[in-house]
């Protein structure tokens, strides 16, 4: 894995901790976010738009959220700009990777293999073309779970509350624009 590249498609929060994780096994850490600027948060990453990283990546880690924009953006042509030798990996949501599009390049050996978590159709009817094959892992969508994570869940949303209630900045925000533009005065 050493020297290897992993490609993050998206760089949110899952996404930066696997790089800060996959970067301790000393792998180059590319990544492609309209959203993101490169050094934005302090974790190792070059930016790159997507066609190109795909390129260049050994594995590509699937995590952008699922919008129209994402809907099947892992199709035909990002296949025809992977190495051979790649390995896709999702564990964000089944619908950004147009599965027949996955068999097709799993079948021309456009790419290696492929490791998911969430498929699409989910889950996939037995038979599917995707089951049986020894360069393919399905696994539940539920690997989050763990008891520090159900803690976790259980905790966050009430933080965010008082937090509020108290007069302080959410730590989970989406839109920042709006910092000192509400009725709070947050």
């Amino acid at each position: 894995m050493a020297e290897s590249a992993l490609g993050l498609v998206g760089f949110g929060n899952i996404a930066r901790q696997v790089a800060l994780r996959a970067a301790s096994f000393s792998m180059r850490i590319l990544f492609s976010d309209p959203y993101i600027q490169e050094g934005q948060f302090g974790v190792p990453g070059k930016k790159m738009e997507l066609r190109d990283m795909l390129r260049e990546a050994d594995f590509v880690s699937v995590h952008p959220p699922l919008t129209g924009e994402t809907r099947k953006m892992i199709n035909d042509e990002a296949f025809s700009h992977m190495k051979p030798t790649a390995v896709l990996i999702n564990c964000s949501r089944g619908p950004i990777v147009d599965t027949d599009a996955l068999v097709r390049a799993l079948d021309a050996k456009k790419i290696a293999g492929c490791a998911l978590d969430t498929t699409d159709p989910e889950p996939l009817p037995n038979p599917h073309p995707l089951r049986g094959r020894e360069n393919v892992i399905i696994n539940p969508h539920a690997a989050w779970y763990s008891e520090q994570a159900m803690k976790g869940l259980q905790a966050g949303a009430p933080n965010e509350v008082r937090r509020v209630l108290s007069g302080e900045w959410p730590v989970n925000v989406v839109n920042r624009a709006v910092k000192g533009k509400n009725r709070a005065g947050l």
